[in-house]
């Protein structure tokens, strides 16, 4: 599981400003916060900028306590990392897809109204 309080740990041990490490990373300046709170995980592409811009090992960013989650030096952890973090992106753009799907029907209803007003207006 992502360590939500190493990105500030890093920060306060190498003395970087919050704001630097933002632009750093190409994140807008919430993003910490968000980062930092129980519910809100970064992408496995920002997790790759954190690291990178620390110049650290991606899996020094998790804890390293849990049973059974141990990833340094597997390439099938950082891939598991990878898809769970890429499951819960699909879960957020199916939801997307929905509210889409849901506003497209609602258009298509809405051009059959006008067409069915439009004919009605031409044969009084």
């Amino acid at each position: 599981m992502y360590n939500k309080d190493r990105i500030r740990e890093l920060l306060e041990e190498r003395k970087i400003r919050i704001k630097d490490f933002m632009e750093g990373i190409g994140a807008k300046s919430n993003s910490l916060a968000q980062f930092e709170r129980d519910g809100a995980n970064p992408t496995a592409d920002t997790l790759e900028k954190i690291a990178d811009f620390f110049q650290i090992p991606i899996d020094e960013l998790f804890n390293r306590e849990m049973p059974g989650y141990n990833i340094v030096g597997n390439d099938n952890n950082v891939a598991n990392i990878t898809i769970n973090s890429l499951n819960s992106n699909i879960e957020s753009l199916e939801a997307i897809i929905e509210e889409k799907d849901k506003r497209i029907r609602l258009l298509e209803d809405m051009v059959e109204m006008l067409r069915e007003q439009i004919k009605t207006s031409k044969n009084p």
